[in-house]
């Protein structure tokens, strides 16, 4: 029986205790449904459970589906906690409603005092998620797919179908008369997953029934080695590496003693521990530019990165650090309504009062960026570069660094140095000139005063 082969899975791996409070992520499809009725089984075992759903208004069924999940935990005495997309999604769709779905279901996990969140997600879907990460990166980690447990939040993320099938799940929902909503684009080929799934995976599945057993090994193979290489690069950090608040210092001496595969994964380290540090991002290509240049002769060298990072090599050191500043930094600027200030010689900034623009003739003609923005205040704003750390709230529930933001959008490095960034008096990010403006400056409530944000810059 499922129920049983779940039970049994969740003794074994110590999924959860008894007595854990458990929140699941519902969706009303047949994963979901079948998830939650296992569940409600397991419940004798002495957990309890809680249902979270999101309403992502995509399809003219959603309000039937949240309704009809809404009357089940009513009818079940299940608690059950519901949020709203309601924000438009424009690019990178499907990422930006998982980081709402997930920024969701941490917050009821605070809360409401949840120690599990369990999802719905089943080995068709970890063979999926494989495929998609081997054809999208290439990379040996990034490709090992779902993970059975994790720490999530405030307590841990358990995907307790891992080791079923679709077939499996589809069968106990007939058996066991389940009501679940079906996704009609789950069915289109216009999205990679669905290609993979109606497309690839009978292929894989006729030519050996065990293919998604199979997915399912290699990813815990993969999850084996990446520890192992985790445990090692943290050794490596210890031996090699000096690290201050702007500079990483590696000993040369002691690189030429690693073999060329540890070497490749030291410098991948290296790598990562700049993102962690500095939040600067450095590129496989780099990285093999790095691991080059370390191959000759030359015992003095120097790499430009992105923005003022270089790579240095000084003899037997090597040096992640930061150039030396060539013109002067660009100070932080007051700005003051019914006024604009030139953040440049090509870039000029001004905040008004609908209909009392006051545009210099100067500018008139520059590329703009126009936007409509409530303040609680606009006392104390200021424009400045971005600094480490900066964040940005785009919903009540997604935060994200400035840098990541970048990251996610694809923008050009020019464009990043170039950027500005609005701060309220209490150095709260307000907008990313001129890409986006934070959720705490747009809205349409009437008690707030409506403003024009108006950015003009030659390109």
């Amino acid at each position: 029986m499922l129920v049983e082969k779940v039970r049994k899975l969740a003794l074994e791996q110590a999924l959860w205790q008894p007595n854990t409070r458990i929140l699941i992520a519902v969706s009303t499809g047949v994963d979901s449904m079948v998830l939650l009725d296992l569940m409600e089984q397991l419940k004798k075992t002495g957990v309890e459970i809680g249902v979270a759903h999101i309403n992502h208004h995509f399809r003219e069924q959603s309000q039937e589906e949240e309704a009809f999940l809404a009357d089940y935990c009513r009818e079940h005495q299940l608690p059950f906690y519901c949020e709203q997309l309601t924000v438009t999604l424009i690019s990178n769709v499907e990422a930006q409603a998982r980081d709402f779905r997930y920024a969701f279901f941490e917050k009821i996990m605070k809360e409401q005092q949840y120690d599990v969140l369990l999802t719905a997600h089943h080995s068709d879907d970890q063979t999926e998620t494989m495929l998609m990460k081997m054809i999208r990166t290439g990379e040996l980690f990034a490709s090992q797919g779902i993970v059975l447990n994790q720490s999530f939040g405030p307590g841990r993320l358990v995907r307790p179908l891992l080791y079923q099938s679709k077939s499996e799940l589809l069968d106990y929902a007939h058996q066991h008369q389940l009501r679940y909503f079906e996704d009609e684009t789950n069915a289109t080929l216009e999205y990679q997953r669905n290609r993979l799934r109606h497309q690839v995976l009978p292929l894989f599945k006729e030519e050996n029934p065990q293919v998604l057993a199979h997915f399912q090994q290699l990813s815990e193979q993969i999850q084996l080695v990446e520890s192992w290489v985790n445990q090692a690069q943290a050794q490596w950090e210890k031996e090699a590496m000096l690290i201050t608040s702007q500079r990483l210092m590696i000993d040369l001496a002691w690189y030429k003693k690693r073999s060329e595969v540890e070497q490749t994964f030291f410098l991948a380290d290296v790598g990562k521990k700049a993102q962690q540090l500095f939040d600067l991002p450095i590129s496989k290509k780099q990285l093999k530019q790095v691991e080059k240049l370390l191959k000759t002769t030359n015992s003095q060298w120097t790499l430009d990165l992105v923005a003022d990072w270089q790579v240095v090599r000084r003899y037997e050191k090597l040096l992640l650090q930061k150039r030396e500043q060539t013109g002067a930094i660009a100070k932080a600027q007051t700005l003051i309504l019914g006024e604009g200030i030139f953040l440049s010689e090509k870039e000029w900034l001004g905040l008004f009062l609908p209909g009392e623009e006051k545009i210099l003739e100067k500018v008139k003609d520059w590329s703009e960026f126009r936007q409509e923005v409530v303040l609680e205040s606009v006392k104390g704003l200021t424009v400045c570069k971005r600094q480490a750390g900066d964040r940005i709230s785009l919903t009540p529930y997604l935060t994200k660094k400035i840098s990541r933001y970048f990251i996610d959008q694809k923008i050009p490095m020019n464009q990043r140095e170039s950027s500005w960034v609005l701060k309220d008096e209490n150095k709260k990010v307000l907008a990313i000139l001129p890409f986006v403006l934070s959720y705490l400056s747009i809205g349409k409530e009437t008690d707030k005063i409506h403003y024009v944000l108006l950015f003009k810059y030659q390109k």
